[in-house]
């Protein structure tokens, strides 16, 4: 399949949103986690944390969780390692204009959030797997285990691969990307949150890559169907509302110095405008907006069948090019309202 450029639209419905500024920086969260954040110039080394009982899962808490232009935030792994959770619970969105990376072992990185999370233009990866940041208030493991991102938790029984997302609140957090996001070679790469707004570069070579947009009190379920990433949404059963308030996209624009968004702009009834479609839109939640480029491209990786899936209640594709070509045919695109692929 070749790049395609596609335009959807969406209803505008006006609201107003306020905003609260946030500055960037890294301060693990004070829960027993143990992270420690060693300052090197511009690199932040993150070390410590806790580990699943079987060795293979290891998680940080911050309080707060950003990047500046120039800064690199760095995961330190080992070769025991599959999977490294960075949970941010300290209520306020992170603004990442900085790398984040992974070194020492190829460990997927999740990047956690509940109150939001922004990708800004300097934003980059320079990750050796998979790559996923979510809104989401918790993550389901294969023994029916529960990482609760506002809560305390077991480590000891998180073992085994993630399986599911719990957004428990009722208008769960926005995640957007301005920035230039890429995983290697047949890598995944996913953005899960209430709303959820590309208007940068996502980049997942032979891979797949979902922007899923998660209406409040859902339960989204990972689930391997051949090389495709299928998503099953169902509603929430779990725990009371954690009462956290995370941003919605608009909030998040104004927030932490990022005013000037140079593709996606906030109007003063709160809508927001997407530069050069003349379209105003009210991000609900559940929304997935894309004005940038979605790629997984497999071009010189003969057998692979990439996926690119744009889910949510609402999709809008505003002059997004969209490429799932390759040698042997091309990819699998998939949009998707009210979360049918």
């Amino acid at each position: 399949m070749n790049a395609h450029k596609l335009n959807y639209f969406l209803p505008a419905i006006f609201v107003t949103f306020s905003a609260t500024p946030v500055v960037s920086q890294i301060v693990p969260a004070n829960d027993g986690t143990n992270t420690q954040v060693i300052h090197n110039g511009n690199q932040f080394d993150i070390q410590g944390g806790q580990l699943s009982g079987d060795g293979a899962n290891l998680f940080h808490s911050f309080q707060q969780f950003g990047v500046d232009t120039g800064q690199t935030a760095n995961f330190i792994s080992n070769p025991n390692i599959d999977n490294i959770f960075g949970n941010v619970n300290g209520g306020n969105p992170s603004i990442i204009n900085g790398m984040l990376q992974v070194s020492g072992g190829n460990s997927n990185l999740y990047l956690i959030n509940p109150a939001g999370i922004f990708f800004g233009e300097n934003a980059s990866l320079n990750v050796p797997a998979d790559f996923t940041a979510t809104t989401a208030t918790g993550i389901g493991f294969e023994n029916n285990s529960w990482f609760d991102a506002l809560g305390s938790n077991n480590w000891a029984d998180l073992v085994g691969n993630p399986h599911s997302f719990d957004f428990a609140n009722t208008q769960p957090g926005a995640i957007v990307n301005q920035g230039y996001l890429a995983v290697p070679v047949g890598q995944n790469l996913g953005l899960l949150g209430g709303t959820v707004a590309n208007t940068g570069t996502l980049s997942a070579p032979a891979g797949n890559l979902t922007l899923a947009a998660v209406p409040g009190e859902n339960l989204v379920r990972l689930g391997a169907v051949g090389n495709v990433l299928s998503l099953e949404m169902s509603p929430h059963t779990g725990g009371e509302n954690s009462g956290l308030q995370p941003l919605q996209l608009p909030e998040l624009l104004t927030g932490g110095g990022v005013q000037n968004a140079s593709q996606i702009t906030t109007n003063p009834d709160g809508t927001i405008s997407l530069a050069g479609s003349g379209v105003r839109i009210n991000p609900q939640t559940g929304d997935a907006i894309a004005t940038g480029e979605l790629t997984v491209g497999s071009q010189g990786v003969p057998g692979e069948t990439p996926t690119i899936q744009v889910l949510g209640n609402r999709v809008a594709l505003l002059g997004a090019n969209v490429d799932a070509s390759g040698t042997d045919g091309g990819g699998n695109i998939f949009l998707g309202g009210d979360f049918q692929g």
